[in-house]
């Protein structure tokens, strides 16, 4: 026999129900065929899951399917949508980085797996003791047990429990997109490299100097800030580039381009072809961007 949530009226008037969680779950159930997603994530967001199947394209990374019983990570300022076919049920973690100090190592420690190692958008399967972890949150958010403090003690266990009962390959390759050596400051440059429009903003909003700044960059990303910068405007046109209907000056605007000729030239450069060029092969090939990025990657 299932319990409701007892003493509504004490918890709903408590300030730690009314408070917007910064950091949390969601659940969510689809009764028909759903999108769903985000053109720049403000959050990592750990997807579990938990009933049906789910078609997700994330970044470079397109048409992907997921099950029952797999967990995958949208890291911050993503741009990614999500279908979902008849009745489905998910789980969503947010976060930003974990909040404890051991976590944060952990994860910090795992570099070296992901240097040895390509990411490739990869699934986690949901095992034991995760299973009965999630059973119990998802019940406890159904019956809007909407703590802040639910939220906080749950990403916690959750944290303790992948480092518990996980392989460290397995953690590597479900939170790859966020390990680093320095996790704060790829954040900080997750969070705010999409809300500048050149290197120099970024450093000042860092509090960083210079040559710090150039230096943790380097160590963090493994290539200069203009290589990383540049990489994410191409991955950027390239995502743009497969969207159905997309019009080459809808691009040139979005993307703050001073003139169809200057976006011709720097497709020239950067891709070895026209803008319209460009656009077939990203529509017409039936290749995910991972491809012809890599190919793009290669010819710089």
């Amino acid at each position: 026999m299932q319990n409701e949530l007892l003493y509504t009226e004490e918890h709903f008037s408590c300030q730690n129900y009314l408070a917007t969680a910064e950091t949390g779950f969601k659940y969510i159930e689809f009764f028909e065929d759903t999108e769903f997603g985000e053109s720049n994530a403000n959050k990592n967001y750990l997807l579990f899951f938990l009933k049906g199947d789910f078609n997700v394209s994330c970044n470079q990374f397109h048409n992907r399917l997921f099950h029952e019983g797999d967990m995958v990570l949208i890291p911050r300022s993503s741009h990614f949508k999500g279908t979902t076919e008849g009745n489905a049920k998910l789980l969503s973690m947010f976060f930003d980085t974990p909040e404890w100090n051991c976590d944060k190592l952990a994860l910090q420690s795992l570099s070296t797996i992901c240097k040895k190692n390509k990411y490739n958008f990869e699934a986690v399967k949901i095992k034991y003791p995760l299973i009965p972890f999630l059973e119990l949150l998802t019940y406890c958010i159904k019956n809007k047990m909407n703590c802040l403090h639910l939220h906080d003690l749950m990403q916690r266990e959750f944290f303790l429990l992948i480092r518990g009962f996980y392989k460290r390959q397995e953690i590597a390759t479900l939170f790859y997109p966020i390990i680093g050596k320095e996790m704060d400051f790829k954040d900080f440059v997750m969070r705010h490299y999409t809300q500048v429009s050149n290197i120099e903003q970024l450093i000042s909003l860092s509090n960083l100097g210079r040559s710090r700044f150039f230096a943790k960059f380097n160590e963090t990303f493994g290539m200069t800030a203009k290589q990383w910068m540049l990489k994410q405007r191409n991955q950027l046109i390239l995502e743009k580039m497969t969207e159905p209907g997309i019009h080459i000056k809808d691009i040139i605007e979005e993307l703050g381009f001073d003139s169809q000729v200057y976006f011709s030239r720097y497709c020239k450069q950067h891709f070895g072809c026209t803008p319209s060029q460009l656009i077939k092969r990203c529509q017409t090939e039936n290749k995910s961007i991972q491809n012809v990025y890599t190919l793009v990657v290669q010819n710089e």
